[in-house]
């Protein structure tokens, strides 16, 4: 093939180029150069010993020179909020993004996202940006964080490209300096040096098409030459820190997971399965696990996704693994290795239908442990690999990494620098290392086809675990004599020691005030006769109670649970756990319009409250109330009353509706007879209150010695309520006492 001038040209230059590179880096004692490579979704599995030699050559090279740390977990198992916990070297409890995007019924009503990154000042204290500061060249390749990216550069990048969407063909980049005409890969990812097509382009910042035959790995692949290229050539003596985050082996949107394989590996290891022998894979007794997440076994039909998937995440990774060989070799020929240190990890693990799960965001091993690989440069490389259990967090990276470039940490980070480790790993007893870490989560997910809720916080040990569920439930497996957590101990637990656990992971977090969501009513929302509000607390400690507000919009009075007042009032709700930092609430309330039109705003508000009577800010929803609500509702106070003489008298509550009528129902629960308002009978029957105008009814009944329900139901014209309102009194005149204990 004949060569045109211009590319003899740029080959000249390039060779010159590299050649004083590479003296200038063997003369200069530099800071070392840092290279993270943030997997998407890989779990430990996929990057074992064995699958490593089996499919992984690049891998297997860089290993062989490795400490591997095989206690290594994400402090938040999913995407978004581990990877602002990555750049703060925070918890996601202290750095406040806890979530991927706000505003979904998945999110509980929890922050979190890009622009919640931003706005709590996060871009501009991070990792990247003490990297750059302290005189690195920072380069960001891949996924940044989710939702609400604004297509600015961020502030700790000199060179900044991402991905936009989780798709591998077909997709979007944001990107200060590669061009949309970038094509590849041929000569770049054999040989190391940019082609013509590759050639640097410094244009202003843009979002530009990646087409359905770009496969997104190979392209940030070939951008990652590209800058490191630029870089040598141009800033031989500068370190710089490489931060880079493939897509792989993240399931692609839509689901369609052949569409997260290149083209030429789509038959590879055909014969591959998942391995189903280990116990925790379709666990076959889940009973002791928290019914948060209880499931019937996996079905045939998830069972056959789970073997595609792992498939096609196996063959996702062929393509991170000639990523990785082509940096490691663009380095290797620029003479840097002598000064670089290499770390591969992953945001999260991932499940497979172990513990009948699939994904991520559960407290178990299989998505908080991430694979851990560090390689250090000539001269601390190891000879043979070595394995550490030391327990690391996912946030320990960002310390780790300061430390290794030798800039100042700030003193408010909660992870812990494992640089000492590096040099000598086993100095520190591995169970000495470090007492505990946490693990928490925010998010819902589906399981098998519902949705439920994941809210926990978890404190991880170095051989053991303990959980404690948004419900009050609580887990504990010791790692040792139970490596897959197939049975829950807690409840064997001496009583001491279970309050020593509670205690300990309820004192984990900072202090801090209570913080409360609200997640239904959604706003705005339209609601009729029953309100369920419901949401969440948490605390450093313990949230014990969240008060509800209601408010009329219309005449600014204040519901008080049976019926409008003009002094405002909380109704007091107990949270289903006084044991845990996250717990769940729930009241259901039947409100009325607070005026004569039928339609109405409540604006609604919760405040949390702790347990050291700490509150936290209010959280307000508003939604309307309208002339569609229609019901009936006994006073709170008659339900399970003693009335101490045949005399009784319900009362009750209506909206304030022209033409509304009420039918009561009430009858002795012990003879099923009915009574007609003189005596009791077989046949059904109802009464009627003497005022039911609204907003109060009330009926007085002469009854017979007995246990009764009463049922109330309201109608007008052609609506009716939904479902009658129910209580249960009994009347007894020889009763010592008004109220059933």
């Amino acid at each position: 093939m004949r060569l045109s001038c211009f590319s003899l040209l740029l080959a000249t230059v390039l060779l010159v180029g590299l050649a004083n590179c590479v003296a200038a880096q063997t003369e200069t004692a530099t800071r070392p150069n840092i290279v993270v490579i943030n997997l998407d979704d890989a779990d430990t599995e996929i990057l074992n010993e064995a699958n490593i030699a089996a499919h992984y050559p690049a891998f297997q090279k860089l290993a062989s020179r490795s400490i591997r740390f095989t206690n290594a977990h994400s402090t938040t198992p999913f995407c978004a909020p581990s990877r602002a916990a990555f750049f703060t070297g925070k918890y996601a409890f202290n750095n406040g993004c806890k979530i991927g995007r706000e505003g979904t019924p998945q999110e509980n009503g929890f922050q979190g996202g890009y622009q919640r990154f931003k706005s709590l000042g996060h871009d501009q204290n991070e990792l990247g940006v003490w990297m750059r500061r302290s005189g690195y060249r920072t380069i960001h390749i891949g996924k940044y964080h989710h939702a609400g990216f604004d297509y600015l550069v961020p502030e700790g990048w000199d060179d900044f490209s991402t991905s936009l969407g989780a798709k591998y063909f077909n997709t979007s980049k944001f990107s200060n300096f590669t061009a949309p005409g970038i094509q590849g890969p041929t000569g770049i990812a054999s040989t190391g040096h940019p082609t013509k097509q590759n050639a640097y382009h410094h244009d202003a910042p843009k979002r530009f098409p990646i087409g359905h035959d770009h496969y997104i790995t190979d392209f940030e692949r070939d951008e990652t030459l590209i800058a490191l290229q630029r870089q040598f050539q141009q800033r031989p003596n500068q370190p710089f820190f490489l931060y880079l985050a493939p897509l792989a082996p993240h399931t692609p949107l839509g689901k369609d997971v052949s569409k997260m394989v290149h083209p030429k590996y789509a038959h590879y290891a055909a014969d591959q399965q998942l391995p189903t022998t280990d116990p925790d894979f379709d666990e076959g007794d889940v009973s002791d696990k928290s019914e948060m997440i209880q499931r019937p076994p996996l079905t045939d039909l998830e069972k056959g996704y789970a073997n595609r998937l792992y498939r096609s995440r196996l063959r996702a990774m062929k393509s991170v693994d000639e990523m990785l060989e082509a940096v490691v070799r663009c380095i290797d020929d620029a003479g840097a290795r002598q000064n670089t240190w290499v770390i591969v990890t992953s945001d999260n693990g991932y499940a497979l239908g172990h513990h009948r799960l699939m994904a991520k965001k559960t407290p178990y091993q299989r998505t908080s442990n991430v694979p851990l690989l560090v390689a250090g440069p000539n001269g601390q490389q190891l000879t043979t690999p070595t394995c550490a259990s030391h327990l690391i967090a996912h946030i320990d990276i960002c310390p780790t990494v300061l430390e290794l470039a030798g800039v100042d940490r700030p003193n408010d980070l909660d992870g812990k620098s494992f640089a000492p480790l590096l040099v000598a790993p086993h100095r520190d007893p591995p169970n000495q290392w470090r007492r505990s870490i946490l693990i928490e989560n925010w998010n819902n997910k589906f399981i098998g086809g519902r949705h439920v809720t994941m809210a926990y916080t978890a404190e991880r040990f170095h051989d053991s675990i303990h959980i404690g569920w948004a419900n009050g439930q609580h887990e504990f497996y010791d790692l040792q004599s139970d490596p897959y957590q197939l049975e829950n101990r807690f409840n064997k637990l001496a009583t001491d020691r279970q309050a020593a656990l509670i205690h300990s992971l309820i004192s984990f977090r900072k202090p801090r005030l209570p913080n409360a969501t609200i997640t239904s009513p959604r706003p705005n929302q339209r609601v009729s006769d029953v309100i369920r509000y419901t949401g969440y607390v948490e605390d450093n400690r313990v949230a014990s109670e969240a008060r509800l507000t209601i408010k009329s919009a219309t005449t600014d009075r204040f519901f008080n649970g049976n019926s409008w007042q003009k002094s405002p009032i909380d109704l007091k709700i107990r949270t289903d756990s006084d044991n845990t930092s996250i717990s769940q609430w729930s009241h259901s309330v039947r409100v009325f319009p607070d005026n004569e039109t039928g339609s109405d705003i409540l604006v609604s508000s919760v405040t949390p409250i702790d347990d050291e009577g700490n509150s936290g800010t209010p959280v307000l929803v508003t939604h309307s109330i309208g002339r569609d609500t229609v019901f009936a509702t006994f006073s709170p106070s008659t339900n399970g009353s003693v009335f101490k003489s045949d005399s009784v008298e319900l009362t009750g509550f209506t909206p304030s509706v022209p033409n509304i009528q009420v039918d009561l129902t009430v009858m002795d629960v012990d003879t099923g007879k009915y009574f007609n308002g003189e005596s009791l009978q077989t046949k059904h029957c109802t009464l009627q209150p003497e005022n039911s105008l609204g907003p109060n009814w009330s009926v007085s009944l002469e009854l017979p010695s007995g246990r009764y329900r009463g049922s109330s139901l309201a109608r007008c014209g052609d609506k009716q309520q939904r479902q009658p309102a129910t209580v249960y009194f009994e009347v007894n005149k020889h009763a010592l006492s008004s109220r059933r204990n």
